[in-house]
């Protein structure tokens, strides 16, 4: 580990930048985007990024290619070594890198393997490169490649897939509502109402319908002044041809009846129970992945606190006041106070606020499509068509049915989450001897006795 940190170290301090690594590197770059041309997450990823504003570089082509790097620089006189060296010159610094190890070693000799190496990595005191763009709204009408909100966009995919999305984007209007965000997490509550697939669920209905699979709702793209934040439907057959409209038409009564804001409290309290439970049982993963999430919490959290760069990521309601953080990193059964409970109520229903008909990027997947699509993606040569969705439409969305027509409501009580107290039995337990030697022959033929009810 020790002589690895060091020559990782190396790449920052003393990097070549030899011409023959570039040059590799570049095959590099073209053999990973070839290899992503036939893969639908990239191909959909594109489209979401030609619905953004042009002028924000959330637009521009993510990972480039030969094309881009080589044959475009040439074009423009441009030397790419010496550009090269430009970025690292003016962006590597120390005060906008974040360093994390995981290792079997303590603590104090982790340290020392670090320090060495990395503390010479100058720090030229640069500012965040996001700077530059924090004035450019990410998303705006007149501006974009595809269009973008009140337009479905309708595209042919590699695989065989038959779903719609909708995606609304949730730009942050300062670094407050970024932190805020963070801390309290009002997302996960979205999508644990809007993901959830039990009776009077908005899958559920779908499903007595006859119009979808499955469902999934969460949040996605993640930039440092917007995310986006998505519903997406598995479609069958007659779901898409039939009836596509009223599968939206669904998701915006559901989500009409959330903001209403008639959330009852033990919604929030069940989902910050099953966080904590999630947290406090944990699953070992591979030590690289718990190194790549710590050093993106180290982003996220180390500015607001060090003490929540472990567990910030994973838990929910991290403020017990507007103005005090949580103190402990022990597991939770409820809210520290009803003002606590009450912020997180708050901050999902301003989320749910801005799920509306008007703001929705609308996206249909299909085989169907073939055929049928007009346009075609410059990076990826993904087949679309973005047609406007007419306004009668859009005000069937808007005046969706109440909930209750349709069978829809909120999710109820789950009395199936264990508590602090563990289970209590009823009854007493039959203790049965286990060991077969220490029972008579008779004994080990009697019947085991059968299992029975504890709770129904």
């Amino acid at each position: 580990l020790e002589e690895g940190l060091k020559r990782f170290a190396s790449f920052f301090t003393s990097p070549l930048f030899t011409q023959s690594a570039t040059s590799r590197e570049l095959n590099a770059i073209e053999s990973e985007h070839s290899k992503n041309l036939q893969s639908d997450i990239f191909r959909l990823y594109q489209i979401e990024k030609g619905r953004a504003n042009q002028d924000h570089p959330f637009s521009k082509f993510f990972t480039g290619n030969k094309a881009t790097l080589l044959d475009d620089t040439k074009k423009k006189g441009i030397d790419l070594r010496e550009e090269l060296i430009k970025f690292y010159s003016a962006y590597y610094s120390a005060n906008q890198m974040s360093f994390a190890i995981v290792g079997p070693q303590s603590l104090i000799t982790l340290k020392k393997m670090v320090e060495a190496p990395f503390s010479a990595i100058p720090n030229k005191n640069v500012g965040a490169p996001e700077n530059k763009w924090l004035d450019i709204p990410p998303f705006k009408e007149g501006k974009t490649l595809i269009p973008a909100n009140k337009n479905i966009v309708e595209i042919l995919p590699v695989q065989e897939l038959r779903q719609v999305t909708l995606s609304w984007p949730i730009v942050f209007e300062s670094k407050e509502d970024s932190v805020s965000m963070d801390l309290v997490k009002p997302d996960f509550y979205a999508t644990h109402l809007l993901g959830h697939e039990g009776p009077g669920s908005l899958l559920s209905y779908l499903k007595s319908q006859g119009w979808a699979n499955a469902l999934g709702a969460g949040t996605n793209t993640e930039l440092s002044n917007f995310e986006t934040f998505e519903i997406s439907i598995e479609l069958t057959s007659k779901g898409l041809v039939e009836n596509l409209d009223d599968v939206v038409a669904g998701v915006f009564c559901y989500i009409n009846m959330l903001r209403e804001g008639k959330i009852p409290n033990y919604i929030f309290d069940e989902v910050l129970k099953l966080s904590e439970l999630e947290w406090r049982f944990l699953q070992r993963g591979s030590a690289g992945g718990y190194a790549q999430s710590l050093v993106k919490a180290v982003v996220d959290y180390g500015g607001v606190s060090p003490s929540l760069v472990v567990a910030g990521p994973r838990k929910l309601a991290l403020r017990e006041t507007p103005t005090r953080l949580i103190s402990s990193g022990e597991a939770r059964t409820e809210f520290a106070s009803a003002v606590q409970r009450d912020e997180a109520k708050h901050l999902s229903l301003i989320l749910l606020s801005k799920l509306t008909v008007d703001d929705a990027f609308v996206t249909v997947i299909s085989k169907d499509f073939e055929g049928k699509t007009d346009k075609v993606e410059k990076w990826y040569g993904t087949q679309y068509r973005a047609r406007p969705i007419p306004t009668t439409t859009l005000e069937k969305w808007s005046a969706a049915p109440p909930a209750s027509s349709l069978g829809i409501a909120l999710p109820r009580p789950n009395v199936f989450i264990p508590s602090e107290k563990g289970l209590r039995l009823k009854s007493k337990v039959f203790q049965e001897v286990t060991d077969a030697r220490a029972r008579s022959f008779e004994d080990r033929m009697k019947p085991i006795r059968p299992p029975y009810l504890i709770r129904d």
